[in-house]
């Protein structure tokens, strides 16, 4: 995808106010700035800024500070009235940060972005899947439910592997995406760019328009913490900053309801919230000041449940969800090599009597499924076990494995 710079201020879809509004703020935040650097933060050409500048200064909200020598650039610096401008829009809008894209722009990108009709294929899964042992029937499942772009539920015991298995989707479709820093909704400004979940990428590009950021794919993963207002656009009042909802920066990407059913409200609430995106393709959002729009909902929505599905939703909302994966007990041949996986990882040696001693006894003893986390856990409290005894490097053995065993599970 090309996103050529602006050359004019028509091109940046923006008004001539909210870009005021922006030189303002940073020139408060400094004492004085440059041209080419103030041009910088705000991620456009400086033949876009200079006029701004200039009529700022025609406004007398600005002025020149030379700095008295040749080899420095003019700095500009905000007048007396200049500040009290700046003060004045510092108390409605605490934004400050690079140039917005306009929401029709950032509609058409996500749109141009979605996964659509591009298929992935075995071979394409099975090397996303590749750090993680997987059945052959659960691969056979999981490629068409991501092909389906439809929502998926994942359900099953605690410790099978669910959140693991999501944590990877995004790994599938390896494209790089471009986010926006911010969108302007009119000359309203909402932050979309967060590092937390877009991880930037190499593909630098001078000729591209810097109001865009080169990143892999989201992977958006929330829990128990999940709050309803975390789904609408929120104004916090102490920095006087929007913040863009969770499904607004899991677009393109992956968006992860984890442990569903735990949340601190009824699953009910959260799926009438989603019947609309979901049927729809779009989500419909509002600022504090009651200005409504809309933004595509182009993202494949995974819940995670270790609940009986039956138990927190209904009928008609499961069958909306299209595909319901169940994670279950894994046969013993696919234990092992989770067992020998670990056993890598650690850097550990056993033989085939104590995975048998692991199976047979400790596993079939106390009732408990051969599940992926047994050996990854109790395995890594073993390794714990040995370097605090000053055993690194010898052969695990019964004795030790009970131990973490014991340490591990509730008796």
């Amino acid at each position: 995808m090309f996103l050529p710079k602006p050359k004019t201020l028509a091109d940046t879809g923006l008004s001539k106010e909210l870009l005021f509004r922006l030189c303002l703020r940073h020139l408060q935040e400094e004492a004085s700035l440059s041209l080419p650097v103030l041009a910088e933060r705000l991620c456009l050409r400086g033949s876009i800024v200079e006029p701004l500048l200039q009529e700022l200064k025609t406004l007398q909200l600005v002025e020149v500070r030379a700095s008295g020598r040749m080899d420095e650039p003019i700095r500009f610096a905000l007048t007396q009235k200049g500040q009290y401008e700046a003060q004045v829009l510092n108390e409605r809008d605490g934004y400050i940060g690079p140039a917005p894209i306009p929401l029709a722009d950032y509609n058409r990108l996500v749109l141009a972005q979605s996964l659509g009709e591009r298929s992935i294929g075995r071979e394409q899964l099975e090397a996303a899947l590749s750090d993680m042992v997987i059945s052959s029937e659960l691969v056979n499942a999981l490629g068409p439910a991501l092909n389906s772009r439809r929502p998926l539920l994942i359900y099953g015991h605690a410790g099978t592997g669910k959140s693991f298995l999501c944590h990877r989707f995004n790994r599938v479709f390896d494209e790089h995406i471009y986010v926006p820093h911010a969108i302007a909704v009119q000359n309203t400004i909402i932050p979309v760019f967060d590092p937390l979940y877009h991880w930037r990428t190499d593909n630098h590009d001078p000729e591209r328009d810097a109001r865009y950021i080169a990143c892999q794919r989201p992977l958006v993963m929330v829990g128990g913490e999940l709050k309803l207002n975390m789904l609408e656009v929120h104004f916090d009042r102490q920095s006087r900053q929007y913040s863009a909802p969770l499904q607004m920066k899991a677009n393109n990407g992956v968006f992860l309801i984890d442990d569903l059913g735990r949340q601190g409200f009824s699953a009910d609430e959260l799926f009438n919230r989603w019947i609309v995106p979901m049927e729809e393709k779009r989500d419909f959002l509002s600022l504090s000041n009651g200005l409504h729009f809309d933004i595509p909902f182009e993202q494949i929505l995974v819940f995670s449940t270790n609940l009986d599905p039956e138990s927190i939703a209904d009928e008609a909302f499961l069958r909306r969800l299209g595909y319901k994966l169940h994670l279950r007990e894994m046969p013993e041949e696919l234990y092992r090599q989770v067992w020998n996986m670990n056993l890598e990882k650690y850097q550990l040696s056993a033989n085939e009597l104590l995975f048998r001693f692991m199976v047979d006894s400790l596993h079939k003893g106390s009732d408990k499924p051969l599940i992926a986390c047994y050996p990854r856990d109790i395995l890594g409290i073993a390794r714990d076990i040995m370097h605090f005894n000053g055993q690194a490097g010898m052969p695990l053995n019964k004795e030790i494995i009970a131990k973490a065993w014991n340490m591990y599970c509730v008796h």
